[in-house]
Order: structure tokens, then C-alpha cells, then sequence
């Protein structure tokens, strides 16, 4: 049985999909940033074979409650925290993106509640994380743009069509991404772009990892193709963490399992790593 839910974190009512076996050993998904929960839809299935999916929408994002202007990496942290500490058992994170750098927060904070991180193309400098941003600031602010524009999601998909046309995306694509953009929060990208030391503020990644004893998975793709980790972070993890793993991800950039060529690959990676990960 699967439902959706809501989680009050008593600063925001987090929406959550709840999927599977409850005698299962939770599995808590985190999206990247502008999604929803729905970025893991194809993956649930299959996980939920041994594991108990929670996949939650970030607030502001989704489903889940709107709090205008307190969207940093440390407000996403406090709620999935809270969220993990409620659960029964220590739970696998795994994270797309920003996703992936609130699991890595979140496995420090409070490591006993996390049994192993997945970890999809993450950035670990606070240089590289300001320069994805950067350069990233023109789309950002197009997407706002389109949202702010359209009457209807329908509107906003049509937008996103046109304004996207020579991009090699489906139909279903496009739609799911205007219904994440339609659900947004407009204020989601404030502080990200305009206060970037605030919105960053605790991600200090080697006292991070220096506080997190589970198996890692990190996977990432092609950065040709617009990953985002780069060789420098990962010569360091593997340098550096022997509780670390690294997978490529062949034919695809950042979206990774949100792409054709990657959904396989993911998978089959996430199944293979989590195999080890002892019941």
C-alpha cells in the first residue's frame, strides 16, 4: 500500500510519500532542488523489494508547506532530521542534488538515525557549490519568469515547451516539470541566489564527512553532459574516505535517473551497493 502523508516538522508540514512493507527497513528519498518526491517514481518500485520508501518533498516544494524566505541548506537539514528521528529504525538516504547534500547534513547531524547515504552527483567545495549556482542564475530566474507569466499549469508547460524546444526532452517532461514549477514556491530561489554564505551557511563537508561512519555510494555523471561533482571532489573522497564509494554514470549529466539513458544504471548501482549494506 502507498499514500501520501503529511509530517510536521512544527516549522513546516512536510508532504511524504509512505510506500510499501512498514516491516521494511526505511529508505528516506530526497529530491533535487524544484522537483518533488515524483523524481523517484520509476525507483520506488523496485527498492521497496526490501526496503520501506519514504519520499519526501522538500517544504516549498510539492506538496509541502510554503515558508517564504527560509529556504537554506540548514532549514531543509532541521526538517529531514526531524523526520528521520520519528522513524523506527535507522534509514538509508538517498539524494539527488541539493537532495544529496542535505542526506550528507543530515547523516552527520545525527548519524546513529542513518544507516548508509546514497549520494547523486553532489557538490562538495562551497566554490564549486557558488559556481553551479552562478551559472545557473539566468535559468533560474527564466523559470521564475514563465511561472510568474502563466495563467495555468498547462500555461506554464506550454512555456516551458517553447522556451526548451531545442533540448532533447519528452512530452512527460516537460510536464512533470511544470507541475514542479507550478507548485514552487517563488521566493525558493531568494536567499540561494542573494545571500549565498547564508543559504550555504554549515556545509563544511570535511567536518561533515569526518562525523559520518556509514557506507557511501556517490554517483555522477558525465560532466560534458552538465554534472556537477568534479574530479578534484572525488580524488579527495577516495583519498579520504575509506567508507565511501563511487560509481559513473555512463551517457547522461546531472539528472541522472531522471534521464532514459541513466534510469538502469542508477538502479542497478543503488542495488548493488545496498546488497552489501547489512540487515
Amino acid at each position: 500500500m502507498s499514500r501520501e502523508k503529511f509530517f510536521d516538522t512544527e516549522k513546516a508540514k512536510i508532504n511524504f510519500l509512505d510506500y510499501g512493507n512498514s516491516s521494511s527497513e526505511p529508505m528516506v528519498m530526497l529530491h533535487g532542488g524544484a522537483w518533488s518526491w515524483e523524481e523517484y517514481l520509476s525507483l520506488i518500485p523496485p527498492l521497496a523489494e526490501r526496503w520501506h520508501p519514504y519520499a519526501l518533498d522538500a517544504r516549498g516544494n510539492g506538496k509541502s508547506e510554503w515558508v517564504p524566505g527560509q529556504y537554506r541548506l540548514e532549514d531543509f537539514t532541521e526538517d529531514t532530521s526531524a523526520f528521520v528521528r520519528h522513524l523506527k529504525a535507522p534509514a538509508v538516504l538517498v539524494g539527488h542534488s541539493i537532495g544529496g547534500v542535505v542526506s550528507l547534513m543530515v547523516a552527520a547531524r545525527c548519524p546513529e538515525k542513518v544507516k548508509a547515504l546514497i549520494l547523486e552527483d553532489i557538490v562538495l567545495t562551497l566554490v564549486n557549490y557558488k559556481g553551479v549556482i552562478d551559472s545557473c542564475r539566468e535559468m533560474f530566474h527564466l523559470w521564475l519568469e514563465l511561472k510568474r507569466l502563466a495563467q495555468t499549469e498547462q500555461d506554464l508547460a506550454l512555456a516551458l515547451a517553447d522556451k526548451f524546444r531545442e533540448y532533447p526532452v519528452t512530452s512527460q517532461w516537460t510536464l512533470y516539470f511544470a507541475r514542479c514549477l507550478w507548485q514552487l514556491d517563488p521566493t525558493y530561489f531568494d536567499v540561494l541566489l542573494y545571500d549565498f554564505d547564508r543559504f550555504a551557511k554549515g556545509y563544511e563537508y570535511k567536518e561533515l564527512i569526518a562525523n559520518i561512519k556509514c557506507p557511501m555510494l556517490f554517483m555522477r555523471g558525465d560532466t560534458k553532459l552538465g554534472a556537477v561533482m568534479t574530479d578534484q571532489e572525488i580524488s579527495w573522497l577516495k583519498e579520504n574516505c575509506s567508507n565511501a564509494s563511487f560509481a559513473q554514470i555512463k551517457g547522461v549529466g546531472h539528472l541522472l535517473h531522471m534521464q532514459d539513458e541513466g534510469q538502469s544504471q542508477v538502479l542497478t548501482e543503488m542495488m548493488t551497493f545496498l546488497e552489501r549494506i547489512p540487515k
